[in-house]
């Protein structure tokens, strides 16, 4: 492996992703504005024995990220995964700020993760792999944060261009929403939100997740939250192969068409059909587990057609798992 390159290495989401990748055994490039974030950086590493390189750079100045990059790239080779944690976190009104202060905030908040994005994607995508991880936040705008707001809704469009442009060649963009202040103990833990950090890099390209929010409430958690959550996404951009995927080879499969259907062919064959365009909004209503293989439960799914009439249904599931992964066995559409 080639290692992690974590820009925006503070105290807080910066040090909690590099010791999540770290303690997985790869090599860890830091880079912060200061030297004293720096170092206290790498000291949140150093017990895992992994490869540290720290490099100081502003984020927002390009020539120097672009240098800082290089000089990752020098050290450890091209990354397997870039994070993008850097912002400028300030209470502003409309108003308030004159221009150049909100492109100062701009330059730092995306632009300086456009730059980076554009360094190592083009490399990332001829050799057919990579993550690019950027932190977001604000999933409602609110304008007592209006340089952030603006700031993290370009955020989210920039993960939207990134997969546009190199998601067909193996680069996956994703951000994770934070919607809350970030503090260690509570419901906001930088380690518990960098674990998602780790689970976007480790997902496989069918069931990959562009934008994960961490609201710091309970929330659609567990097998079947993931589950259909990637069967959403696969259905929603009509790729029949990598919805079938998701079932076990022998599933039992009823649609909203009368027929009873087997097997990851016949369940292709069913999708192919559905009409492209047509979206599905999921909600899981519950699960429970039945052992410790077979999760069964419930969800509401309404679809739309590109006509725009809705068709509601609700579905029952039982997923079982199948070594590391869990699959759909059983799955029914009534309404």
């Amino acid at each position: 492996m080639s290692g992690a390159v974590i820009i925006g290495a503070g105290p807080g989401i910066g040090q909690a992703v590099a010791r999540r990748f770290a303690r997985e055994g790869y090599p860890i490039a830091l880079v912060a504005r200061g030297d004293e974030t720096l170092r206290a950086a790498a000291r949140a590493v150093e017990s895992s024995g992994v490869p540290v390189l720290t490099v100081a750079a502003d984020c927002a100045d390009e020539d120097a990220l672009r240098a800082a990059l290089d000089q990752a790239v020098a050290e450890f080779g091209l990354p397997d995964v870039v994070v993008y944690n850097a912002a400028i976190v300030q209470a502003d009104a409309p108003g308030e700020l004159p221009a150049r202060a909100h492109l100062e905030a701009w330059g730092v908040n995306v632009v300086g993760a456009h730059t980076a994005a554009a360094h190592l994607a083009p490399e990332m995508a001829r050799r057919g792999s990579g993550s690019i991880l950027i932190t977001g936040g604000m999933p409602e705008p609110k304008w007592r944060y209006t340089s952030l707001s603006l700031g993290k809704a370009g955020v989210r469009t920039l993960v939207r261009i990134l997969d546009q442009r190199y998601g067909a060649a193996g680069v996956h963009a994703a951000s994770v929403t934070v919607d809350g202040p970030v503090a260690p103990g509570t419901d906001f833990d930088p380690d518990d939100i960098a674990e998602h950090y780790w689970r976007l890099h480790g997902q496989p390209r069918h069931r990959w997740e562009h934008e994960v929010l961490h609201t710091g409430r309970p929330g659609p958690t567990g097998v079947l939250a993931g589950l259909l959550g990637a069967w959403q996404r696969a259905f929603e951009r009509h790729r029949p192969a990598d919805m079938a995927s998701l079932f076990s080879p022998d599933a039992l499969f009823q649609g909203v068409t009368p027929s009873l259907r087997r097997g990851r062919d016949e369940i292709v064959g069913y999708y192919a059909d559905v009409p492209e365009g047509t979206t599905a909004r999921v909600d899981v209503l519950g699960e429970t587990r039945l052992s410790g293989r077979l999760v069964s439960g419930f969800a509401d799914v309404t679809f739309t057609a590109p006509t725009g009439e809705d068709r509601h249904v609700r579905l029952s599931v039982v997923a079982e798992q199948h070594e590391d992964a869990w699959l759909i066995r059983q799955y029914h559409a009534a309404g």
